[in-house]
């Protein structure tokens, strides 16, 4: 049986790593599950930066981001977050308003202003 909110989230987490690779930036997916799970996908930078990658209709973003930084450690994180609703009779369900959010806590946000430019 086919798991479709896993592979959403599969779809989600390689279109992020391609959206980061197109912007020049090295990425790719990490492993899932274990110990090591840090994220779902990491871009290598002076700093590595995990990326926690969510493709869901609703979405608790505080307590979502706590459990990620939490496996990322300290590693910086960016949650990503794509609101997916059903649109009338589509059987699919599709992007609504912005397609995709970045949502980061305020050290991060510190960092990348003090670091910006």
């Amino acid at each position: 049986m086919v798991n479709k909110p896993k592979i959403q989230g599969t779809k989600f987490e390689t279109g992020t790593v391609n959206l980061l690779k197109s912007w020049g930036y090295k990425a790719y997916r990490l492993a899932e599950g274990g110990l090591k799970d840090e994220g779902d996908v990491q871009v290598e930078l002076p700093k590595e930066i995990i990326f926690e990658c969510k493709a869901r209709q609703n979405l608790n973003i505080h307590q979502t981001y706590y459990k990620a930084k939490q496996k990322a450690g300290d590693k910086p994180l960016v949650l990503a977050w794509k609101k997916l609703v059903n649109k009338g009779s589509n059987a699919r369900r599709s992007a609504d308003g912005v397609s995709t959010l970045y949502i980061v806590d305020e050290e991060f946000l510190k960092d990348l202003l003090e670091n910006y430019g």
